[in-house]
């Protein structure tokens, strides 16, 4: 699937299994949407900030979006606390209130085991420009570095808990915004990043069967870090059997890895799904390994 049908939605959700490498396919996303002159920011959901370490930035990622010392797009990290304080302090007005009300032992405690309610935080801020509420998202896209796909499914089903749970007021009829933009594809965009390995790619179509059941969108997967041997097969195989020994051992790795890739492949293929390849991108420098990821999915 082309880069380009990606271009018109207002938010971009990246999940995957943990490992895969989402939050590069993120920024590669990021960046080339920023490099093709729209307002991007690249928002992480967490208590901690990957994007931190991974570029080697001296100040912290926080609530309030930043600029990216050296690419043209925002960085913001939301967890569910500080997205519900905003939440409600647009609704208290008072930061005193607030503090009365959730800056208490016993009131803190409530929240973090309410179910659901970390997820409709966050999930309230990363919609909240599209529903006009809290403070102006002034930005083109929005490329969310989401939870792995397990949680990435609650942080989805959360409007819909919360919707039956409370029916009237505030908060159930924000629920109700949240679940209609999330099932909107003219407005979201769903992206699922896999290796092409057994339990990557299985746990990666039944995410996105559930994201089509549940919510009626079909998510565009990717497959990272691609190996393609720059040689036949017949030469492959005729370098497996060499008297080489160690040229013969790497040699009989990459078919190995040519024939997984392969089986996984059409695997993914069969489920319907659509998908693109990045490929095994040979660099230790943040900033190349985020350009050839943008430059290999726009290529796709």
């Amino acid at each position: 699937m082309p880069i380009t049908s990606l271009n018109d939605k207002r938010i971009l959700f990246v999940s995957g299994k943990g490992g895969v490498g989402k939050s590069l396919i993120a920024a590669g996303l990021a960046k080339e949407l920023a490099d093709s002159g729209k307002k991007v920011l690249l928002a992480e959901i967490g208590e901690t900030s990957y994007y931190r370490d991974f570029w080697g930035l001296r100040e912290e990622i926080g609530h309030h979006p930043q600029r990216h010392p050296t690419e043209k797009f925002d960085l913001a990290l939301w967890s569910g606390e500080t997205s519900l304080r905003e939440y409600v302090l647009f609704y208290l007005k008072m930061e005193r209130l607030y503090n009365l009300f959730f800056e208490n032992k016993v009131m803190r405690a409530l929240v973090n085991v309410a179910p659901g309610l970390s997820e409709i935080a966050i999930l309230g801020k990363i919609t909240s420009g599209i529903r006009k509420v809290g403070p102006p998202m002034n930005y083109d896209v929005i490329v969310v570095d989401s939870y792995a796909t397990g949680h990435a499914l609650a942080l989805l089903e959360a409007p819909k808990g919360m919707m039956e749970a409370i029916k009237f007021g505030p908060m159930g009829h924000h629920s109700r915004e949240m679940d209609n933009v999330i099932k909107d594809e003219s407005l979201i965009g769903y992206v699922v990043v896999t290796l092409l390995e057994e339990l990557p790619v299985t746990e990666s179509i039944e995410f996105r069967d559930r994201l089509n059941t549940e919510f009626g969108v079909n998510p565009v997967i990717v497959a990272n870090k691609v190996m393609h041997a720059p040689v036949s097969v017949n030469e492959l195989n005729d370098v497996t059997h060499s008297s080489n020994a160690g040229l013969a051992e790497f040699a009989n790795h990459v078919k190995a890895v040519n024939e997984r890739q392969e089986e996984y492949g059409k695997l993914l293929a069969q489920s319907g799904a659509q998908i693109v390849e990045v490929p095994l991108i040979f660099s230790a420098d943040a900033d190349t390994l985020v350009k050839k990821t943008g430059e290999a999915l726009r290529a796709l």
